[in-house]
């Protein structure tokens, strides 16, 4: 099964994804970014300078926008070289099946790659080093000390309210139902994780709405979006102002209102303020948990950011 990005779904409607006790036990989060995949999704986003395609361009044969990405890109690995590699070694067989299935030989290098060839696994290999280079790289400590973050605050969320309350609230389109997670997706399935767990990976680079990967060995992929600050939101800081930007975007993780001001440097009043006028406009919900009140984006400030 390859990588599946969750689509705009009916409620009700998509992947639904049996627990057991075991699973619960098993389910924890990736211990650092995993390169492969950030990359792989900014690919597919399509949100890329055209000019570094002649560098890429046999990764973007293979993840296009519109179209489900090939789990030999599967490499849950946060050192990037051993991800290469591991993507470099699948089979051809499994390369040779995917592309037939989900691409097709539509050029004269997939072709090549189906096929097996050598100098076609170098390309890909030249195409994801330059890639990881042109596009993360300089980015990179940056992603790392967002993805450190994110995982700190949801630990102290599945500590405080528990695991399925952590799960229910990744993404607007994610939702728990014990024992059931639910993706939103265009069609109707359901598997049950028989013990294995799942691994969940925040990614910061491409991705809009969950992904799974649900066949990844050792155990299935649960990929959500944590959004950060990105230097040309200008638009959305001329329509909102930056500071009620930066709590638009700090909300992409579940906040207290003191987390919120500290996040974003500004009192405690003022990001109650911003807050409330967010939550009137239908951009944040709020609810109270204990002596605290809890702020994060709806599915509408999901849209608006993305």
């Amino acid at each position: 099964m390859p990588i599946v990005l969750s689509e705009p779904a009916p409620k009700g409607r998509g992947l639904t994804i049996l627990f057991e006790l075991e699973d619960l036990a098993r389910t924890r989060f990736a211990s650092a970014p995993l390169p492969m995949y950030e990359l792989v999704f900014k690919v597919h986003s399509g949100n890329w300078d055209r000019l570094l395609l002649p560098q890429i361009r046999p990764l973007a044969e293979l993840v296009r926008p519109g179209r489900f990405i090939p789990d030999f890109f599967n490499a849950a690995r946060p050192d990037f070289d051993e991800a290469v590699r591991q993507v470099l070694g699948v089979p051809s067989t499994r390369v040779r099946d995917q592309i037939a299935s989900m691409l097709g030989t539509t050029s004269p290098w997939l072709r090549s790659f189906a096929a097996g060839t050598p100098t076609s696994r170098q390309d890909l290999r030249s195409a994801l080093n330059s890639g990881f280079r042109d596009l993360l790289e300089n980015n990179w400590p940056e992603t790392r000390q967002a993805f450190d973050a994110e995982v700190r605050l949801r630990s102290s969320q599945a500590v405080m309210r528990g695991l399925g309350d952590l799960l229910g609230n990744l993404h607007p389109s994610i939702s728990w139902t014990s024992p059931v997670l639910h993706v939103e997706l265009g069609w109707d399935t359901e598997i049950s994780l028989r013990g294995t767990g799942m691994l969940i990976v925040p990614v910061l680079n491409g991705l809009t709405r969950p992904a799974v990967s649900m066949f990844a060995e050792p155990q299935p992929l649960l990929f959500y979006p944590v959004a950060t600050p990105q230097p040309g939101g200008a638009s959305l800081e001329l329509a909102l102002g930056r500071t009620r930007t930066l709590v638009l975007r700090a909300l992409t993780c579940e906040r207290t209102t003191t987390e919120l001001a500290k996040h974003v440097g500004i009192s405690l009043p003022t990001a109650s303020q911003h807050a409330t006028a967010l939550r009137t406009a239908g951009f944040v919900s709020t609810h109270r948990n204990g002596r605290s009140v809890r702020h994060r984006l709806t599915r509408r400030g999901w849209e608006l950011l993305n």
